[in-house]
């Protein structure tokens, strides 16, 4: 699916388990959701998060990036003792050196993506932690799921057998897909007025 879709996907997800959450909390959730929702793609070079991050679109510089970033966590936490940093390195390391749709679209990087951001948000001691590793989940989650609907699939089982998709299998950029995205679009626009109670709001 195009990166878009994911991100509606991932911010419909957020919004969805926002019910409960204060108002503050809910944002950073439903932000972390869709941040959450467009990490699987970095192991594209072209993907909406690597045209922030790699000065050249291109696997050259996605694998070169990716492997001097993970390089520079796993030496500051010699210095420093960081088992989140200790994680972030090796799973960037192995991002890098990833196909697209391989591991960051597998239980195997969403475990170690989800435990980076895990333990950085409980070591750091930073208060919104649970918004933010839940959301981050959820928006991860998101985007694998909406993977194996398509015809590619998603190795899940990476690095063991091959890719797994739904029997019936959705086209990239296809009509099935912009239905999608239109419904979520709008799910998540009347779920949120509804959450935060318009008409309270506009004092009416």
């Amino acid at each position: 699916m195009t990166g878009k879709t994911h991100m509606m996907i991932g911010t419909a997800a957020g919004i969805a388990t926002v019910i409960n959450f204060p108002m503050e909390s809910g944002i950073i959730l439903i932000g972390c959701s869709i941040f959450g929702s467009l990490v699987p793609d970095v192991d594209h070079p072209k993907s909406k998060l690597n045209q922030k991050i790699l000065p050249v679109q291109n696997k050259f510089f996605k694998v070169f990036v990716y492997l001097l970033i993970g390089a520079g966590l796993l030496y500051l936490e010699t210095k420093i003792n960081s088992q989140a940093l200790r994680i972030l390195g090796i799973t960037l390391i192995i991002t890098g050196l990833s196909q697209h749709r391989g591991f960051t679209h597998s239980i195997l990087g969403l475990i170690f993506y989800t435990s980076a951001v895990y333990l950085a948000v409980m070591q750091y001691g930073i208060k919104e932690a649970e918004e933010i590793y839940i959301g981050f989940a959820i928006g991860y989650i998101s985007h694998l799921l909406a993977d194996f609907m398509t015809k590619g699939g998603i190795p899940i089982f990476y690095p063991f057998g091959k890719n797994i998709s739904f029997p019936i299998a959705i086209k990239t950029g296809g009509v099935l897909e912009k239905i999608i995205l239109l419904g979520t679009g709008i799910y998540s626009v009347y779920t949120l007025l509804e959450h935060i109670n318009l008409k309270n709001l506009l004092g009416v």
